[in-house]
């Protein structure tokens, strides 16, 4: 269970309030066959919504009526706005989203307006994804935007040095028993090549999906994969789209995923030189 608390810098937390926790509707791709029954599209993958609704209803309250109409017209001041939406969960925990503001619900009825410092309101929500974000697995910088009471932890880099192809390691993304715990499908990878040329690059998940970028990556240079974004780039090419190649197991609206628990994770390559290494950036996903 948890509550929503702040959309950006705006405080969420009033009087009555009523949160909408659902799940959102998630796709289905199903044939139906002549002879009856069905047959999945998706077979055995777990489907994620691509967009959720999220409402908020909230009664507020201030000391006097010019500090109520303060409060509220700060919150309609947000409508349209694109910012992260903070939940805490009944154990305390801070998870994240991006989401819109796209609409604000308010009524003036007669009890309201003997009391005067009372109002209430109704927040939706779109949120970008279905899921939500919690810790952020990389290096980061203080300046960006994350506050310092949302549980993230300075020292979760995961960078990893190519010493040979293929070279081997594990990501873990907390434990496969957590509960609300979802696979991670927003993977920025980061290849630096280090002081020489290096290509053929492949990287892949053990049981998962393989990414191949079949171009080269120059000297000093580095190869970006936003699987969140989708987009592909490398140093001196803006758009390296087409010279990535997906496996027939890869997920088109992932690309690459992280399950929850032990992730085990191969790069080969040709060429590179001393500085070589891959960079993994990702918030754990929630439910």
């Amino acid at each position: 269970m948890y509550r929503l608390i702040r959309f950006g810098t705006t405080n969420l937390e009033y009087l009555n309030q009523i949160d909408s926790i659902g799940s959102g509707q998630t796709p289905v791709n199903f044939m139906i066959l002549p002879e009856g029954g069905a047959l999945d599209g998706y077979g055995g993958r777990q489907k994620s919504p691509g967009t959720v609704e999220r409402s908020k209803t909230v009664r507020l309250w201030a000391s006097t009526e010019s500090a109520l109409e303060s409060i509220f017209l700060d919150i309609l001041s947000q409508r349209g706005k694109r910012d992260r939406l903070l939940r805490r969960t009944s154990q305390g925990d801070y998870h994240w989203m991006y989401a819109r503001l796209v609409e604000v619900q308010g009524g003036r009825s007669f009890e309201q307006t003997k009391f005067r410092r009372v109002q209430d309101v109704g927040l939706m929500f779109v949120g970008q994804e279905a899921n939500w974000k919690g810790f952020y697995r990389t290096e980061w910088e203080l300046d960006d935007g994350i506050y310092l009471d949302s549980c993230y932890r300075l020292d979760s880099s995961e960078v990893h040095a190519l010493t040979s192809s293929p070279t081997t390691f594990t990501i873990t993304v907390g434990s496969a028993s957590d509960k609300g715990r979802m696979p991670v499908r927003g993977v920025k990878m980061i290849v630096a090549a280090g002081d020489a040329g290096m290509s053929a690059i492949t990287i892949a998940r053990s049981g998962g999906e393989s990414l191949l970028y079949d171009d080269t990556v120059p000297s000093g240079g580095t190869l970006t994969i936003d699987t969140g974004l989708m987009t592909v780039s490398c140093t001196g090419e803006s758009n390296a789209y087409d010279n990535l190649t997906f496996t027939a197991t890869a997920d088109m609206a992932a690309w690459f995923t992280l399950q929850p628990g032990s992730n085990d994770i191969s790069v080969s390559f040709t060429g590179g030189g001393t500085g070589r290494q891959i960079d993994f950036e990702f918030c754990e996903a929630w439910a």
